[in-house]
């Protein structure tokens, strides 16, 4: 098995021409979880980087070329300028998905898998995603001119998260890619990239098309975790991470921020000593007190993260009350003026008390009994 992580990088800058020496800036969380999901699979067999030019200048730079033990691949350079890094902004992934024999499987930076996959299909994905939800809102009418006439594809399937994608056999693998290339050459022939759209192209061509294509070839694509019942975040599992809505969360979020990186550095000092020389490099070999954000370019927050950090604020708290972490099992203590974000769960000890404020709702007080 071939775990392989994808990074292009002409998305992560303001302008895709710019030159290779240009510097690339992530959030220490976001490195973090990179370096860890590597190393966790690297454990599990060979992990994999295909990337591009620029991106492999980075590796070197930041000290992850070691991680991969696969080796590095800069076929991503092919990529047609006709595909527009502004609108195909994971285009990389499906690139990728041609050059990696199967069986394996593709992880996000953003994601972790911490033990090794157990496969009951041919083809996993991360998990089902509702095709109700805003950016899913697309009908046939938006891409059917690409081929995609609803007499031939089923429309009616829910789209899949493709954070963590498993490809047990070649078929799948080469008909997923190839249908989700041509679209997207495609789209970058016939629209202008300044056209406004109804829908999101780069989350049809990736989580709707694959069980779309699936479904073509008869091949059912099985979940790897689901959904938490109360909303749009990864269910805690002991398979996998994937940070997802949660970058929004610790971007704004300093004290959740630290609790995660302090998990993540804990993690890696305890099972995977190898890297705490990555580590010092990176001046995260021991938690901060503050964790000061990065600025701009790569680190700037859109208005579709900020819409979706949901949270609430605590108020009057007495005793001790816990914040749960919804990716990790990490708590931090709740204080006055703490933040809580959505997904997140508040534990109060036997006798806390505090009050919750909603955002556009009255404040709720709780108080835990004895």
């Amino acid at each position: 098995m071939t775990y392989f992580h994808v990074f292009w990088t002409k998305p992560c800058l303001p302008d895709p021409r710019t030159a290779a020496t240009e510097e690339i800036e992530f959030w220490d969380f976001e490195a973090l979880t990179w370096l860890v999901s590597a190393l966790e699979a690297r454990r599990m067999g060979l992990i994999r980087l295909v990337t591009d030019s620029r991106g492999l200048l980075f590796a070197r730079r930041t000290g992850l070329e070691w991680v991969y033990n696969g080796g590095i691949s800069t076929v991503l350079d092919e990529i047609p300028a006709v595909v527009d890094p502004r609108v195909f902004w994971a285009a990389g992934k499906l690139y990728a998905y041609r050059t990696i024999d199967s069986p394996c499987v593709g992880i996000d930076t953003d994601a972790i898998l911490w033990r090794p996959l157990e496969p009951t299909g041919p083809v996993m994905a991360l998990h089902v995603e509702n095709k109700a939800w805003p950016f899913y809102q697309m009908s046939p009418g938006d891409f059917a001119r690409y081929g995609f006439n609803p007499a031939d594809w089923n429309w009616s399937l829910h789209p899949f998260n493709a954070g963590i994608v498993y490809f047990g056999q070649d078929e799948p693998r080469r008909f997923y890619a190839d249908t989700a290339i041509r679209f997207m050459e495609a789209h970058g022939r016939t629209t202008p990239p300044t056209a406004g759209q109804g829908c999101d192209p780069m989350v049809f061509a990736e989580q709707r098309l694959l069980p779309m294509c699936m479904e073509r070839l008869q091949v059912e694509v099985k979940p790897i975790a689901w959904l938490d019942p109360t909303g749009g975040h990864l269910a805690r599992n002991a398979t996998c991470t994937h940070l997802w809505g949660a970058k929004s969360a610790y971007k704004l979020n300093a004290e959740a921020r630290r609790a995660y990186v302090g998990f993540l550095i804990d993690r890696v000092r305890s099972h995977h000593p190898e890297a705490l020389r990555t580590l010092a490099e990176w001046k995260l070999d021991r938690a901060r007190p503050h964790a000061p954000a990065p600025g701009p370019p790569s680190c700037a927050m859109s208005s579709a993260e900020l819409e979706s950090a949901r949270f609430s604020l605590l108020r009057k708290v007495h005793g001790v009350v816990w914040i749960e972490d919804p990716n990790v099992d990490v708590r931090r203590r709740a204080t006055e003026g703490s933040l809580v974000w959505a997904p997140e769960r508040i534990r109060p000890e036997p006798g806390a008390s505090f009050e919750l404020v909603v955002a556009g709702k009255d404040a709720v007080s709780i108080r835990q009994t004895e």
